[in-house]
């Protein structure tokens, strides 16, 4: 659930504002409201922070499983000072080189030669230009031209001559611009630059080891950072100071604790309507697991949003399956989470939210497999008798219905999502007549759920019943009449009119909405065609001594890219689901921001 926040207003002694805010960053759980910072403090913070910031970004280029020792914070910003620095220096050495290439590349047709000879022999009377021509112009020189064939190739004849007397070349001829130096010289410096590069390089991959080190130093600057913005950012008058932030409701009587034990002025007060304060996501162990998507996704709910991280679990959890289709892939994927968690508790630690996450998606694409009896995308005549035993014959890939069944589970997954959805809506708007908009919008799924089984499925088998017309026409007048209702019935339907387009749009919108979802069934169909084409290219190769291991080699290979694709099937596909049908069908923006509230960095630091 997302935790109630509570808006804060701490009243500080000028003079005390510096231990104060020490206070605060001890006591964790004021996410203050960012003030602009002023001064040479300030700026030193900021800048270390950036240079932090960077440092880490670039580091996160290099992979290592090594990991250094820990730094005191100087020693980390001295690295973070070198990291930035050799980036830099790489950066300015490849577009050095580039620039070389390039007028190497310019000059190459001309061979190697020394640039101060034609100055040379200008200072001795003998005024030397070089000239490019393409072929056909080249025939078209003058013979008075006083000039030397130099070299010739398909693209361009060189040769010298003596200008004297000429106003203008002819045309397609080119006077050619000597370099600074020679190309062997320009060959040298590539040379000492693509040097320069590698130990660059390389310092960055040895330096990738400290890269934990650099984050944790990187939190002790974004805490003084915070610190300074707020000690020299701070709006007072006279001898008192006064700062703004959030913090949970729950925390609100800590924070009245501290205020009283130190004579701050405190005034707490529910965040009023005009007001967005931060979102802190509170979820119990199993919930949390989904955790990491949303951090990878970046993606935060507003304050007065749900929290839909348990039904995203669930529906992620079951759309990873249908898309990984295959149980094979699952057992692979189960093997690879239990030697993580195994490990993970080998050092001692907790089993990290990701790993479970892992343990969890790779299980349900087991028992997908199992149901289906899709394994490696064998044939299910090649299966061991139990497996055969306990597929589901209405979902099993040998039955030639299985297609059309698994399209309409894909489509009764959609309707039970989209209304889980709108019964949600329903009951957060419940006090006001505004809820039969929503009653209605949940009556147009049901019915167009109909529609869709007759459309995309078959009409012979799914005729459209006559009870889902009447679904889909009191839904949408339910919808038309109430979907702007706030207290007055008149300007919502009022409202409608004036938007009778998007309004009509919203009855197609749902039925593209429910036939969405058949992707789980073409993305889980691809993957299984290229299962079956892998097996039938290797197959004969397993069967002749000589091209056994070529087999392998292609089992292993075209299985690794199929699982490779599938994951990103899943990124575009599950989440997809997720984050715009459902979430659309809420009325969610992903519009919040993070709670973070003002802490320590260190222990060191605390103490500074």
């Amino acid at each position: 659930m997302i935790a109630p926040m509570k808006k804060a207003i701490l009243v500080l002694r000028e003079r005390g504002k510096s231990a104060a805010l020490r206070s605060l960053r001890r006591l964790g759980v004021v996410h203050a409201d960012p003030v602009p910072g002023r001064g040479q403090s300030w700026e030193a913070a900021a800048e270390e922070l950036a240079r932090f910031e960077t440092a880490v970004g670039i580091l996160l280029s290099y992979k290592t499983k090594d990991t250094a020792p820990s730094l005191e914070y100087s020693e980390a910003l001295e690295l973070a000072r070198k990291v930035t620095e050799t980036a830099e220096s790489i950066k300015a050495s490849q577009e050095r080189i580039a620039s070389l290439r390039k007028e190497m590349e310019r000059i190459q047709g001309w061979g190697d030669f020394d640039p101060e000879t034609l100055g040379y022999l200008r200072q001795k009377g003998m005024d030397l230009r070089l000239y490019e021509a393409v072929p056909k112009a080249a025939a078209a020189i003058p013979g008075d031209l006083p000039v030397i064939l130099l070299a010739s190739d398909k693209t361009a004849v060189r040769f010298a001559g003596f200008p004297a007397g000429y106003v203008s070349l002819p045309e397609g001829v080119a006077e050619f611009v000597p370099p600074a130096v020679s190309l062997s010289a320009l060959k040298g410096v590539e040379k000492s630059l693509l040097d320069d590069v590698a130990r660059g390089e390389a310092f960055l991959a040895d330096a990738a080891k400290a890269r934990p080190r650099l984050e944790e130093a990187r939190e002790r600057a974004r805490s003084r950072f915070t610190f300074e913005s707020l000690l020299t950012g701070m709006e007072g008058e006279g001898p008192v100071a006064w700062i703004s932030g959030w913090v949970p409701e729950k925390d609100a009587p800590r924070l009245s604790e501290e205020a009283a034990k130190h004579g701050w002025g405190l005034l707490l007060d529910d965040p009023g309507a005009d007001e967005l304060p931060p979102t802190k996501v509170e979820s119990n162990a199993v919930v949390r697991m989904i955790a990491p998507v949303f951090d990878f996704l970046g993606t935060v709910p507003n304050y007065r949003e749900y929290d839909i991280s348990a039904s995203f679990l669930v529906f992620f959890t079951i759309f990873f399956a249908m898309i990984f289709g295959d149980g094979g892939y699952g057992s692979i994927l189960l093997a690879l989470g239990i030697f993580a968690a195994l490990k993970a508790k080998k050092t001692g630690g907790a089993v990290p939210d990701a790993v479970r996450l892992l343990l969890l998606l790779s299980s349900a694409t087991v028992a997908w497999g199992v149901v289906t009896g899709s394994w490696f995308g064998l044939p299910s005549d090649l299966l061991p008798g139990f497996l055969k035993g306990l597929r589901i014959g209405w979902l099993a890939s040998d039955n030639p219905m299985s297609g059309a069944n698994t399209k309409q589970l894909c489509f009764i997954l959609g309707l039970g999502h989209l209304v889980w959805a709108h019964m949600k809506n329903i009951r957060r708007d419940i006090k006001s007549l505004k809820f039969l908009a929503q009653l209605g919008l949940l009556l147009q799924l049901m019915g167009m759920y109909f529609m869709v089984l007759n459309l995309v499925l078959d009409a012979v088998r799914f005729p459209i019943p006559n009870f889902a017309l009447y679904l889909i026409g009191v839904g949408f007048l339910l919808n038309f009449v109430f979907a702007s209702y706030e207290g007055n019935i008149l300007k919502s339907i009022l409202a409608s009119l004036t938007n009778i387009v998007s309004v009509l749009l919203g009855v197609v919108n749902v039925f593209a909405d429910i036939t969405s979802y058949i992707r789980l069934w073409a993305v889980g169909l691809a993957g299984l065609a290229i299962s079956q084409t892998v097996n039938t290219m290797a197959g004969p190769m397993l069967g002749r001594a000589l091209l056994f291991a070529f087999g392998i080699l292609l089992i292993g290979f075209g299985h690794g890219l199929n699982l490779a694709l599938s994951l990103l099937s899943v990124i575009v596909h599950g989440v997809r689901l997720n984050m715009l049908e459902y979430s659309g069908h809420l009325g969610m923006e992903w519009s919040g921001f993070k709670y973070e509230p003002f802490r320590e960095g260190s222990d060191e630091e605390a103490s500074a």
